[in-house]
């Protein structure tokens, strides 16, 4: 059996480390959706990120003989929460590497007064919020996430139980470039993970309700002159609706004649007019007792 250690992240070095382990993890993979690197090193800088002015957290990085092998988050939303989280969740496939990561991010809520852990959710309960259990054939673009099966698996074999009721389901849709087309909200914000690529038409209004979608970076994001090309042109092939707050048999329809205006040739969204169309994608949140 491979000795796994576990350390909290300190130093250039390991933090280095602990940003880029899911680009080591997933080399290759095809399926899998990098997000922008500068965005990641943004929200994980305790000093920039705002989640910091009233939160807390620590960085946990395993290493199975002596080389990185996972990493996660431990934090908490304020001194006084009772409910704790857990997040970057990214883990060669070893349940020993997992299981020693869940019990040193379970320690640390614990010594802060944390009754429950739950992820994964990157700093907020919105952001990256939880783990694929359906639906691994499915690529993941910007904004929905790919995982391998181990990383439910593992979560489960380490004591952690689905929640009931986080299933977040998506669909991947066509557009269309018929019916009116809506005007962009001004009022509307980017969607930080996106950076300098937002595409401000993706960003609608109606009434009371709101919605965001993002273009999906996934094809070109390793390359930063490809992403400059395409993002000058607007040249992107789909999008993902990362955000919404209102009725989505309305909103969803409207980003998606949107997009297929602005050109783009498809949306992942989190609603279907066939309510008996299986998802492509189903996340789920996971849950323990401390």
């Amino acid at each position: 059996m491979a000795v796994v250690t576990v350390e909290e992240v300190h130093g250039r070095a390991a933090f280095k480390r602990f940003l880029e382990l899911p680009y080591f993890v997933h080399r290759g993979e095809p399926r899998w959706s990098p997000p922008l690197i500068a965005y990641e090193r943004w929200r994980l800088d305790p000093h920039r990120n705002p989640f910091f002015d009233e939160g807390d957290g620590v960085y946990l990085l395993a290493r199975r003989q002596g080389q990185a092998a996972g990493r996660i988050t431990a934090h908490v939303v304020d001194s006084e929460a009772a409910d704790g989280w857990f997040g970057f969740y990214d883990a060669v496939d070893d349940g020993d590497v997992v299981r020693a990561l869940v019990e040193h991010a379970a320690t640390w809520l614990r010594d802060r007064g944390c009754s429950t852990m739950t992820g994964p959710a990157s700093f907020t309960v919105d952001a990256d919020a939880g783990i694929l259990v359906e639906g691994f054939e499915t690529p993941g673009t910007t904004g929905r996430p790919w995982q391998p099966q181990w990383y439910a698996e593992h979560l489960g074999d380490a004591g952690l139980a689905p929640v009931d009721g986080s299933a977040r389901r998506t669909w991947r849709l066509e557009t269309t470039d018929e019916g009116p087309v809506p005007a962009p909200a001004g009022d509307v914000d980017a969607p930080a993970m996106i950076g300098r690529y937002a595409d401000a038409r993706l960003l609608l209004r109606d009434g009371g309700g709101w919605i965001a979608a993002v273009p999906d970076l996934t094809a070109v994001a390793g390359s930063a002159v490809q992403l400059a090309r395409r993002a000058r042109h607007h040249d992107w092939d789909g999008c993902t609706v990362v955000a919404a707050d209102g009725d989505l048999s309305v909103l969803v329809p409207l980003v998606q004649r949107a997009a297929g205006a602005a050109g783009y040739e498809w949306l992942v969204a989190p609603w279907h007019p066939d309510p008996d169309a299986p998802p492509a994608t189903v996340h789920e949140l996971f849950h323990t007792a401390l």
